[in-house]
Formats: C-alpha cells, structure tokens, sequence
C-alpha cells in the first residue's frame, strides 16, 4: 500500500512538472494537412484566416503562422500551443494536424570508378542548362568548385539570399526553423558551417580543379558528375546545441516542404536529397509525397537510403522508399585507406582501416608509452585518478617527450596532454562501446592509429612480451590502395536495407540502385574543421575532405541521372529506368535488399535499349487499387479529382517497374505463383528484336519462371511492347538464419539480338516476418 502511495505521489509531481513545462514551452511547430475542396480556407490568406480563428486570445498571427505550401503539400505549418491545435484537430476542413519532426542527414576517384571518366563524351551546352536543388545544409560559394564561365539558364531567375549568384550557384535560399529547445550555433545564411551541404552539391557539379587531394592523399582532379550543371542551394538543416550540450543538426519536415515547393516552382530539373527518416509509414511520409509532386512536374528525385543499417544486420531500415523517389544505397570504392602500425621486432605489421593518418610516417621506432603502466622511475609516467570528470596525465619529465602514448579511447581527452607534452604520436584503443564502423574514419591531430577490440589485443600482447625490455612502435602514413584485381562493388555494412516496412509498397525492390558511398573526397568550406565531430583540439582547414554515407552515394546517382538528361529529355521514370536497368551485377554475400538492381555504371546509361515507364497517373492508380483512402490521397496529391471508390481492389497490383518483386504470405514452406505485368519502351530507331532470359547465380530458389512472349521485337522509335514473368516455387527456408526465404541473384535479361544492348531487372519473391513498427 505504501509502494502504491508513493507511486501515486510521484505520478503526481511528473504530471505537474510536465505541465509547468508545457505552460512555459508550448508552443512547438506542426504541419497542417487540409482536406481539398469544400471549404474556403485552401490559399494562403485562407490557411491564416483558420489559422487566426483557433488563436489563444494572447496569440498573434506573427507568433504562431511559419509557411503556407503551393506545391509541395496541402496545408500550413504553424506554431502551436496544445489548445490551438486541439482546436486545429476538430475542425471539418483538416484532415490531420502533426509535429514537424527532424529528418537526419544521411553522412575524385570515385566517378572514375563509375565510368564516368574525363575522357568521356559530353554535351557541355546541354548540361550547363540543367539544375540541381540540393536541399541540405547550405554552401561555402567561395570555394573554386562553384565557379562557371557559362550564364544561367534561359528565362531562369536567380534567387539568393545573403550571397551573390553566380554563373554555378544560381540560387541560395535558406528556411530558418522556429526556436524550440536548442541553442542556435548560426545565424541565418545559406553559408555552409557543417560542410556536409558543400560535400554533396561539389560530388553532383563540381567545376574541375586539378591537383585536389587531402593531405597528399588521393591525389588527382577532383570534379562533380556534371561539372556544367548549375546549382540550386536550399538550405533546411542547421548546427545547433541542444538541452544536454551536444552539438547536432536540426532539418525540419516544415522547412524541407517549404524547400521543395521553392524547387518545385523554380522549374529545376532533379532534386539531390541526401536526408530522411529511418521508417515512416507513407501515409504519414509528407516529404514523400511533395516529390511525388514534382515528379508531376517533370523532377526526379534521388534519395539517400538511410544509415540505419547495424552493420547490415537490419533489413526494413530503407528511407525514402517511395516508388516515385530513386532510392540510393551505399557502397564501397575500388581503393581503400590502409594505416600501418609496425612493432619492432615483429615480422608482420597490424594493418586497420578506419583510420586515416595525414601525417608523414615516423622517421623511426619510438618508445610506447602506456598510461595505465605504473611509475617505475623518472622516465615512466602515471595517470592520476580522474580529476573532475577528466583523466589527465601528469609527472611529466622532459626526457619523456618523442614517445608514441597510447590509451583507450574512452579517455580521448588525453590527446590534448599528448600534443601538449610534444610525444610523436598517438595509438587510440578501442573497446566495445568505441569500435566502429567503415563509415567513420578516425583521424586527429598527430601521428595517430585506432586500434579495435581485435587489433589492440596484438598490441597488448606485444607491449607485455618482455617487460625488461623497451617495446617500440612506427605509425605510418595512410595510403590509399586498389584492391585486389577482380573486386566486385560490395555494399557498406552502415547503408540501410529494405524490403519496405510499409504495406503499400511491400512490392517494391528498396533501395533501387547503390553508388560509391564511403571514403568520397569532395568539396568542404575553408571555415570548417575538418573534424568538427570529432576531438574539439583539431583545428585543421582544407579545400576537401572525406565523408562517407548514403548522402554521399546519392549525388553520384544525381549526377548521372543529370548527365543522362543532358543527352536525353526523358522523363524521370524513364531516365531512372535507364541508370537501374544498365547497372552492374553485385556478388557479395548480401542480397537485393542491400543494392537494388546493381552497381551504377556510365558506361552503357545513354543507350539502354528498353525502358520501363511509369507514369504519375500509375502511382495514382496503383494506391487505389490497394485500398488507399480516397480523402487522404486527393490532400498528399492536392486534387479533389481522384476516387478510389470506383477501383476493384487488388493486392496483387503492381507498377511498371525496372525491378520485379513480391511478398507471398507467411507461414514458409507455401506453394507462390506471382504473375508480373510490365511494358517496355524502345528508345532507339530502328528495328530490334529482344530476347528474354531467366539468369540466376548460386541455388535456385523457385521452380520455374516463364517469360511470354520470350521475344519482342520493335520496328520504331517510342514503340511499347508487354509481356508477363510467372514465377513459381515454394516458399522455402533459405535466407536471414533460414528464418525467412527469398528468391536472390535471379534476374530477368533482355538481349538484343545481333546486338550489344542488354535491360537486368531483378526478380525478388520473399517472406519475412517484419519488425512491429512495419505496417
């Protein structure tokens, strides 16, 4: 009873402290979903008329009005107290009131390791008319990557705000985010200060600049994949301290809807998106719909797949899976950073790559230097116990200078000590808690090394070897190596894996293509470290730096996806079509779910052969016929036009997608026969007969596949032609532990007779439990 009592007592105070709380921070931002047609509230003055007849009576427009959406979204975004929006919530003419929430960023060689060379033909006029939106973090627009000695588009307005415009930088907008619960680090300015915007708009235009490189690696020409193109900046995502004193990054959902109804109206011709969420149902996905809508206007989007994954254990992690979007995943380049640490007397050295040390390789072996050995004379120090939260080295002796310290990294802060006391280098001990993944790439400001739970093991059992005598260590400079003659593209471990959680779009293959996504060096503003995340006493500058992330592979597929449409004006279905059909065949232990169709490859994206067109009316009528609401539809797409009610539902629908894929129903060991329905286009002159055939590597996971009509044959240019893929089998253990089954490396392949043109489209039949959050 007492235990009840107390319970009681403290229910009681966390209710009233969350409501002093709410009473002096209330207000947060919500976006407003209005319903289409029926009322008198659908313009802007209309959106601030409701929006001032549910005000507090303490409540002014100017407090709680943000933005009003033509193009990206049916509705408003407004700062709310909880009544407003109560009140917001029962009125007749709003379908759904909800929080804007923060989306996360997704964060020279590598074109040529696409194919995508100098020395590749290219339509210079062409290009230097298309547009890029890259909705990121801003840009540094002094950097020599963002000059062009061509004009602006014909009939294009140049907008910028708190820079100049020039002949690459066509536009520069930023969206500054309410105030809620954060320290503002920036004012606001499309100026860059986290260098993640730079690094993506420099990989999609970047102008030539020979001799680019990082600290004397990876040197070369660095270029973006169009570096004609022009660059629309449109700045959503903002540095920022929060409650707990962590710096992070705030991209606001209403911020971002306001970006893309600018790209929208400002006619550009494909959005660069390098942010998302991890899961968010589609229904629920504004983002989502609003490229929908550009879509509707002639813009492709390419997406970032997400960082979810936890070293690629995780499917269902996909972002940004709509049909409509191209979902890019991560992979990993043909070189790699290689780091040394030689131990002397050693036979072999210990090899890491997570590591990059910019500074030369020591002149010779030093003394290690272990701070938890104890003092055993004037030559050896000891770490005093910790000291106000920091461990700190002292009894420093003159003679001690000129060793390589080494520690866990948990104790990181002992690496100002060590610049401090002048010791040549520097070996940083991982542990469970602070091993990490490819994506990150350790570097500070010293001769340096991190070493892994695995790697530090041998350090270890070296230093205690032989106590009497002096263990000495050489750190060598990071190199940047090839690998082995007949390396495949593999997919990195950080990028996110489908199938999608969302029961609409079970059917649809995420991610759709993966591009080089780790180890990317590219454009970075000179005003920012090259290590802001990581120790505070690095405060290097450069021209570039590494990133790695899905938001590095999706401007490589933005760029060739431009650098294709400055060839051909073809719509976006079909210019996606044509990157995923022409990819190359991925052959690591990883699945479809991870890569999509393939590996992007330049060589053959401007001649496809066939492509597969789907239409913003497919979408439309594709949801329909998978029961999606007729009222919500009509405010995602901002037509009062569209009924649902009228189609036959079908939960076999599928669209005329570049790949083929179906979930079958559990229990496993099922008997499945699903039937695919697509058309193709021929985007050549001439007369060409195709002809189809089932290829797969490995196991055959189904009985039979058949192809009708097994040959298609074209006479003209824009000539369609449809056939139908039957697969059957059973639906056996063999994938994810034998908890689930799926058909892997099977592929449909279109070959041109007496010809070089071949279309791959993979065929995914699967069954999987999915995670709770999935619909």
């Amino acid at each position: 009873m007492a235990i009840a009592f107390h319970t009681f007592l403290l229910q009681l105070l966390l209710f009233f402290f969350a409501s002093f709380a709410e009473a002096n921070d209330s207000r947060k931002t919500y976006l407003v979903q209005m319903k289409v047609g029926g009322h008198r509230y659908g313009s802007s003055s209309g959106h601030q008329e409701l929006l001032g007849e549910v005000l507090d009576d303490d409540s002014t427009l100017a407090d709680a009005f943000i933005y009003s959406y033509k193009e990206s979204f049916t509705g408003f975004s407004a700062s709310l107290t909880p009544r407003e929006r109560q009140k917001l919530m029962r009125r007749r003419e709003v379908l759904e009131v909800s929080r804007s929430r923060n989306l996360k960023l997704q964060t020279t060689r590598s074109w040529d390791f696409m194919n995508l060379t100098l020395k590749a033909e290219r339509n210079p006029e062409n290009e230097s008319d298309l547009v890029v939106a890259v909705i990121d973090s801003g840009i540094w627009p002094y950097s020599e990557l963002f000059g062009s000695d061509s004009p602006p588009p014909p009939g294009w307005e140049n907008k910028c705000e708190n820079i100049t415009c020039n002949n690459k930088i066509v536009g520069a907008r930023s969206y500054y985010p309410k105030k809620e619960k954060y320290k503002w680090v920036e004012e606001k300015s499309v100026i860059d200060v986290t260098g993640h915007g730079t690094h993506v708009a420099s990989i999609v235009a970047g102008r030539k600049v020979e001799k680019a490189g990082y600290f004397g690696l990876a040197e070369g020409t660095m270029r973006g994949g169009v570096p004609n193109a022009k660059i629309a900046v449109y700045k959503t995502c903002w540095r920022v301290i929060r409650k707990n004193g962590r710096e992070d990054s705030v991209c606001r959902e209403d911020n971002i809807l306001k970006a893309i109804d600018d790209a929208i109206a400002d006619k550009v011709d494909i959005i660069s998106y390098s942010q998302g969420f991890q899961f968010t149902p589609l229904q629920k996905d504004k983002v989502s719909w609003a490229f929908l809508r550009a879509l509707k206007n002639g813009i492709l989007t390419s997406a970032a797949a997400g960082n979810y994954a936890n070293n690629g254990k995780f499917y269902y992690t996909v972002a940004n899976g709509a049909p409509w979007v191209m979902t890019v995943a991560a992979s990993l380049k043909d070189r790699i950073f290689e780091t040394k640490l030689e131990l002397e007397g050693e036979d072999k050295p210990i090899i890491v790559y997570d590591t990059i040390n910019t500074f030369e390789t020591q002149d010779s072996f030093y003394p290690l230097l272990n701070e938890k050995a104890p003092p055993e004379s004037t030559r050896k120090r000891e770490l005093i116990a910790e000291r106000n939260g920091y461990s700190i080295l002292s009894n420093y002796d003159e003679k001690d200078k000129g060793k390589d310290v080494f520690f866990e990294f948990a104790q990181i802060n002992l690496l100002d000590e060590a610049i401090k006391e002048r010791e040549k280098g520097a070996i940083v001990l991982g542990g469970k808690s602070y091993d990490f993944n490819e994506s990150i790439k350790l570097q500070f400001p010293i001769a340096s090394i991190f070493l892994d739970e695995q790697k530090k093991g041998k350090l270890w059992d070296y230093y205690k070897k032989d106590q009497s005598k002096e263990r000495l260590a050489k750190i060598h400079k990071t190199e940047e190596i090839p690998r082995e003659e007949g390396w495949v593209p593999t997919v990195a471990h950080l990028s996110s894996r489908g199938p999608n959680c969302d029961s609409f779009l079970a059917n649809i293959l995420k991610p759709d293509i993966a591009a080089p996504g780790l180890d990317i060096i590219a454009g970075w503003p000179e005003n920012v470290k090259l290590s802001s995340d990581r120790p505070a006493n690095d405060y290097r500058h450069l021209r570039f730096n590494i990133m790695s992330g899905t938001s590095m592979a999706c401007p490589h597929a933005t760029g060739l996806a431009l650098y294709l449409k400055s060839f051909k004006r073809w719509s976006p279905s079909a210019i996606k079509s044509a990157l995923m059909t022409t990819s190359s065949e991925m052959t690591d232990d990883d699945n479809e779910f991870a890569y999509g169709s393939g590996h992007l490859n330049a060589t053959k994206v401007r001649d496809p052969g066939l492509v597969y067109e789907t239409h913003y009316q497919d979408y439309i009528d594709y949801l329909c016929k998978l029961g999606y609401n007729t009222e919500k539809l009509r405010s995602h797409v901002g037509s009062d036009k569209i009924d649902c009610s009228k189609t036959e539902i079908d939960h076999d629908a599928d669209l005329n997608y570049p790949t083929m894929t179906a979930r079958v129903p559990l229990p496993l060991d099922t008997p499945f026969k699903k039937i695919f329905h697509r058309t193709v286009t021929n985007v050549n002159d001439g007369e060409f007969t195709y002809l189809g055939e089932i290829n797969y590597r490995g196991d055959k996971d189904f009985d039979e596949i058949i192809v009708d009509p097994p040959q298609l044959k074209f006479s003209e240019l824009g000539e369609t032609k449809t056939f139908t893929v039957t697969v059957t089998g059973i639906s056996k253990r063999n994938w994810n532990k034998n908890r689930a089954f799926m058909t892997r490396n099977t592929w449909l392949t279109w070959t041109e007779k007496d010809g070089s043109r071949q279309v791959r489209s993979p065929i995914v039949i699967y069954s999987i439990k999915g995670p709770k959050a999935c619909m």
